[in-house]
């Protein structure tokens, strides 16, 4: 069947036309977001169930009749951008994390007042600057709560001793970087807002 079949059966609810699309492309699809996304069958085959969710709506409403690529590259391309929302909403989350546990832990004397004073904006932008691998490694010790054994296996070191004291370093570093923002800002900064 061609692909102007298939649509056309989708179309006028004939069941064949999403089976057909379904069975063709599963597998294939599977296999890929499981590359694409580094993740397990099962949610790979949510992001397969989401796709063919969205191919079938945009043909139903029409959006599909003048279609310039094969259905095929459709419907890839539907689960190439939920991969990527889901990323950016992630990645978004895990930055957000981090910031928020950089924030609390960025000093060990709790009752620090200038902890109070230091915002999420000069942390965000501190912690995005830090570079490898200490926005990595603190990105798995505060958002991803992994312990050092776990971080020093993930990321090639010898021992957990030596994840903890490279934290550290990345740690100190980051204050460093953070107060040398602080004390280049003017005295009266403007708070930051809430998107």
């Amino acid at each position: 069947m061609t692909d102007t079949e298939l649509i056309n059966l989708i179309k006028n609810d004939d069941p064949r036309g999403m089976s057909t699309v379904y069975e063709t492309f599963r597998s294939e699809f599977v296999h890929w977001i499981m590359r694409l996304q580094r993740c397990g069958n099962e949610d790979a085959r949510e992001f397969y169930q989401a796709s063919i969710i969205i191919l079938y709506d945009n043909a139903k409403a029409g959006k599909l009749d003048a279609l310039r690529s094969s259905l095929k590259t459709y419907l890839f391309g539907i689960g190439k951008n939920l991969v990527w929302q889901r990323y950016r909403t992630n990645h978004r989350e895990q930055v957000i994390g981090a910031e928020f546990y950089i924030k609390n832990y960025l000093y060990e004397d709790v009752d620090n007042q200038a902890a109070e004073e230091i915002n999420l904006e000069i942390i965000s932008h501190s912690y995005n600057q830090l570079g490898e691998p200490c926005h990595e490694l603190l990105g798995y010790y505060y958002f991803g709560r992994k312990a050092m054994e776990e971080i020093a296996a993930l990321m090639g070191y010898k021992n957990p001793e030596t994840a903890k004291n490279q934290k550290y370093k990345c740690m100190e570093r980051l204050r460093k970087m953070v107060f040398g923002t602080l004390h280049s800002q003017p005295t009266d900064p403007k708070p930051v807002t809430e998107e």
